[in-house]
């Protein structure tokens, strides 16, 4: 006698998993995919970017606020480089690689204020986001990436930003290569300071 199972959303997400996992990394159309369609494909990568944005993504303020350290160990590197291209003197530091989790970048992702939609996502308006620009897979894929790029140019130093190794356009700022001046008046706010005992004391109830 066959028994039943009853589905929970856990059992659907881990099928949903499953699928992509072997999907992704082996290239292979799994028998766990045939269980979903692409309306349940669709409703599962909602579900999954809803979390990040509200665990480490837009939904509070506080999940950005998080990577102000790392945001501020970045342009320290960036300005020591900058300030010894313009000396004429000898870059010391070349290239500078760290390495974490897709939990580190994204919310540095959000702090720069980079793929913001104008309505917050929410379990309400699945429908009017299906071109979202909050987008974890594309996001923050396995192996995602954030490379910033400085160049020496006849006006000036410049600065390029890549995710996954595409150039990524910063907000406020219409060049693919901006000059750095103008990158860093874009985020003069955030480089006057980073007070984390501040950011630790917020009030998750205002956020």
């Amino acid at each position: 006698m066959a028994s039943k199972i009853w589905l929970t959303l856990d059992l659907v997400e881990t099928v949903f998993y499953l699928c992509a996992y072997e999907f992704t990394i082996r290239g292979v159309n799994s028998p766990w995919c045939r269980l979903l369609d692409d309306a349940d494909g669709q409703v599962m990568e909602y579900s999954g970017d809803l979390k990040q944005f509200w665990k480490r993504g837009f939904g509070h303020d506080i999940n950005s606020k998080a990577s102000c350290i790392l945001f501020h160990d970045l342009f320290k590197r960036l300005d020591t480089a900058a300030n010894q291209i313009k000396s004429g003197g000898r870059v010391s530091e070349v290239v500078m690689v760290q390495v974490g989790h897709a939990e580190t970048l994204l919310p540095l992702l959000t702090l720069l204020d980079l793929f913001k939609d104008d309505v917050p996502l929410n379990s309400s308006n699945f429908a009017s986001h299906r071109g979202r620009a909050f987008r974890t897979g594309v996001i923050v894929p396995y192996a995602a990436n954030l490379l910033m790029t400085l160049f020496d140019c006849p006006d000036g130093l410049r600065l390029q930003a890549r995710l996954n190794e595409r150039p990524l356009t910063l907000p406020g700022l219409d060049d693919l290569s901006p000059l750095y001046q103008d990158v860093r008046k874009r985020y003069k706010q955030l480089l006057q300071g980073c007070d984390q005992d501040t950011v630790c004391m917020m009030d998750s109830s205002k956020n």
